[in-house]
């Protein structure tokens, strides 16, 4: 296996978690490595726990003179990394030691189609504990389907021949949000990709993780709709999909909010566009209010535990 991997990560005020990153990038059993670190105008002490990689060749550390946002920071990070492989990993990720290596010996078995390799994950709580598992199975050609739903994830599990962000130009600064969702949208147009059944990547949740705003599914998909509307309109499976989608979201939102008429309304629209089972059942519990949402989710949790080996 030959070909230098440059993990890039973008950060911003996370000094109690971007050594780690940097750590299991290094700690690698694919030894052909760099780092490349951008601190966007970090506020709290991140600048300090950089600089201690100062005399560490294999990483390579940039700061933004101000916050500038997720795209144009990654967009940085690329523009420095060197490798012929890009692995994006989130400053509070972590990688199991072999991931890069059974990563670049997939990617190198493969014909030019294919733009990358990605793998599966796991989320866990504070306490340690898997509260889900992040294993989509989807492979070769994604698009138009990704459209609909990002499946492409963890994005920390994406090893990415170089010459493909080139080809579609990088991140969208544009996107503030669901950047991530319209690097693979605007990849998987062009190029296949190819899927490791592992959970070679771990979160962690806690209380600044991006993903935990509460209103981050209906943002993405509101910028996704926006950018891609055309793409999505020449495809009516994909469009009626996306829109029960949207519904859903906007439904569990107002539910979670204690909005039981918005709810009802949104979530009759997901129903109305693709009469499913879940969809039938979040419909029944929107008149409910938000603490039937939360004894569902309960049960669901426990299910899924009694369920696992």
């Amino acid at each position: 296996m030959t070909g230098l991997v440059s993990a890039v990560i973008p950060t911003y005020n996370r000094a109690a978690y971007i050594d780690g990153a940097i750590e299991c990038v290094l700690s690698q059993s694919y030894d052909d490595v760099e780092v490349v670190v951008v601190d966007d105008g970090s506020t709290d002490d991140t600048r300090e726990v950089l600089a201690q990689y100062a005399d560490d060749d294999r990483v390579r550390v940039l700061h933004n003179d101000e916050n500038r946002g997720i795209p144009y920071t990654a967009n940085r990070a690329l523009d420095a990394a060197e490798g012929d492989y890009i692995a994006s990993i989130d400053d509070d990720d972590r990688w199991h030691p072999t991931k890069l290596e059974k990563q670049v010996a997939v990617l190198d078995r493969l014909d030019d189609s294919y733009c990358g390799v990605y793998t599966g994950g796991v989320i866990r709580d504070t306490d340690g504990n898997v509260v889900q598992r992040v294993m989509s199975h989807d492979s070769g050609d994604v698009y138009p389907e990704v459209l609909v739903r990002n499946t492409i994830l963890p994005h920390s599990g994406h090893l990415v021949r170089a010459e493909c962000f080139d080809a579609v130009g990088g991140f969208d600064e544009a996107f503030p949000i669901a950047c991530d969702w319209d690097i693979t949208i605007r990849l998987s147009r062009q190029f296949k990709w190819a899927f490791i059944p592992e959970a070679l990547v771990e979160r962690t949740h806690h209380g600044s993780n991006v993903t935990g705003d509460p209103d981050y599914d209906v943002r993405c998909r509101q910028q996704v709709w926006e950018k891609f509307r055309a793409d999505i309109a020449r495809h009516p499976d994909i469009e009626r999909r996306f829109h029960a989608a949207w519904a859903r979201e906007r439904g569990v939102r107002a539910l979670e909010a204690g909005d039981r008429v918005e709810a009802v309304v949104a979530l009759a629209e997901a129903f109305s566009s693709e009469p499913r089972g879940d969809h039938a059942a979040l419909l029944g519990l929107a008149p409910f209010g938000p603490r039937a949402l939360t004894t569902a989710r309960k049960l669901r949790d426990r299910v899924k535990g009694l369920r696992q080996p």
